[in-house]
């Protein structure tokens, strides 16, 4: 709160009240040199600050708002960084992959809004504030650009959301919340609450029915109601439970994320696993890719295995994007080489053994090992040690590829879709699509 404060650019003047006077910075200034000689404020300290806080958030500089409109940010970053995956492949075509996702998922019944042009501020499962481009129907009404005081609805015992503490983060920052905490109607439905089996209590009406009557009289003040993100497995029927949900409540509804397994996470994959198909695509589960074989400059077979059985892939043309360091893609040896799995294509950026990670965990300007990847041109070919075209038929997507690191920079979701949009389209298959 103390950091908060200290972005306040206009305080109110100070004002007299019979023999006190009322001076908000100079209470703010105090408290600050108080807590940076003892390391500590009382409680009652700690509630006049959280009032200052909500006060004064309109002059507060808001989480995220130096990513309000994601395309400044991404020419910046692009201009600054021209070996980065967003500058090989252009901002175009990073909004072009956008309007194709949401295209997608608009037909599948579950649409995604945003543009480039605006983030959302949207309310994290710990009451933090994320910035995001693209947000599903289900979960922009909890934009927290928007002011209207708000009730978060936890279940006991789900045990991936805690209502009280997201909303005591969110009105730490200025934003009204209150919380509520249900237990779930029927012993049996006890046994394993995890966020998989709450979606699909939530596709029953008679539960759907239990949880409006119990919130009913709790909701107060309230304008939007915020669920953890398990409104059903299915994004159209989501959907449909986020409207059946605001009609029986008779406020607005919204989902917040939670940790993993993601059901948001579930109903894209079921998505785009059905665009595969229907384009006569095949999806295989649990096979890892392990080795390539090639012939004048051609892959001709990918290798994958299951069970301690191999089997072999033939195609015309394909793709890598089994991940990075994180992802298993690449693999990090004891002498300080890094090799890449499959194709054991070089990889590039690979800073020195000694070099790899920053002295603190969590160091602003991340961890440079992360930066390592394959190198590929723009085209998103990967190169060999000459700079060339390692095979003609191989391109490359996703957290593989080098000069970036989507741990710091949050955009593992944005560079595997804009690199996949652009390597499908760079190849021969692909072109004009």
């Amino acid at each position: 709160m103390l950091e908060q404060l200290r972005q306040v650019s206009h305080w109110e003047p100070p004002s007299v009240r019979g023999q006190k006077t009322r001076d908000d910075r100079a209470f703010y200034e105090s408290l600050r040199r108080q807590y940076e000689t003892r390391h500590s404020l009382s409680p009652r300290q700690r509630a006049v600050l959280q009032r200052l806080v909500k006060k004064y958030t309109r002059n507060l500089r808001q989480p995220g708002e130096s990513q309000a409109a994601p395309a400044a940010g991404l020419q910046a970053l692009i201009a600054s960084q021209p070996e980065h995956p967003y500058a090989l492949v252009g901002l175009e075509a990073i909004d072009r992959a956008l309007q194709a996702l949401q295209a997608l998922c608009a037909a599948a019944g579950y649409p995604l809004h945003g543009s480039l042009e605006r983030n959302w501020w949207l309310p994290s499962a710990a009451g933090g504030v994320r910035p995001t481009c693209l947000a599903p129907e289900t979960m922009i009404k909890g934009d927290l650009r928007r002011r209207e005081p708000m009730l978060l609805v936890g279940f006991d015992p789900f045990l991936d959301f805690f209502a009280a503490f997201a909303a005591d983060s969110l009105n730490a920052q200025g934003y009204l919340a209150r919380d509520v905490t249900l237990d779930l109607p029927r012993p049996d439905q006890r046994k394993l609450v995890n966020g998989t089996n709450l979606a699909r209590l939530f596709e029953t009406e008679a539960f759907r029915a239990e949880v409006a009557d119990a919130l009913r009289p709790r909701l107060g003040d309230a304008a939007r109601v915020g669920f953890p993100a398990v409104l059903g497995l299915r994004g159209d029927r989501a959907v449909a439970i986020q409207h059946d949900l605001e009609a029986r409540l008779g406020r607005e509804v919204f989902e917040i994320p939670v940790l993993p397994p993601s059901v948001p996470g579930m109903r894209l994959h079921h998505i785009l696993v059905a665009a595969i198909e229907q384009a006569s695509g095949r999806v295989f589960e649990g096979m890892e890719a392990v080795q390539a074989d090639s012939e004048d400059g051609r892959v001709t077979v990918i290798w994958t295995q299951a069970a301690a059985r191999r089997l072999a892939h033939r195609a015309e043309r394909y793709i890598l994007a089994t991940g990075g360091i994180l992802g298993g893609g690449l693999v990090a040896e004891g002498d300080g080489t890094v090799r890449e799995v499959v194709c054991g294509l070089p990889v590039a950026a690979v800073p020195p053994h000694e070099a790899w990670f920053a002295a603190e965990f969590l160091a602003p300007g991340g961890h440079p090992i992360y930066q390592a990847g394959l190198a590929v041109n723009r085209q998103l070919q990967p190169l060999d040690e000459r700079g060339q075209v390692a095979y003609a038929n191989l391109y490359a997507a996703g957290n593989t590829l080098a000069h970036c690191d989507s741990v710091r920079e949050r955009s593992f979701e944005g560079v595997a879709l804009a690199t996949g949009y652009a390597a499908a389209g760079s190849s021969p298959a692909g072109r004009g699509r």
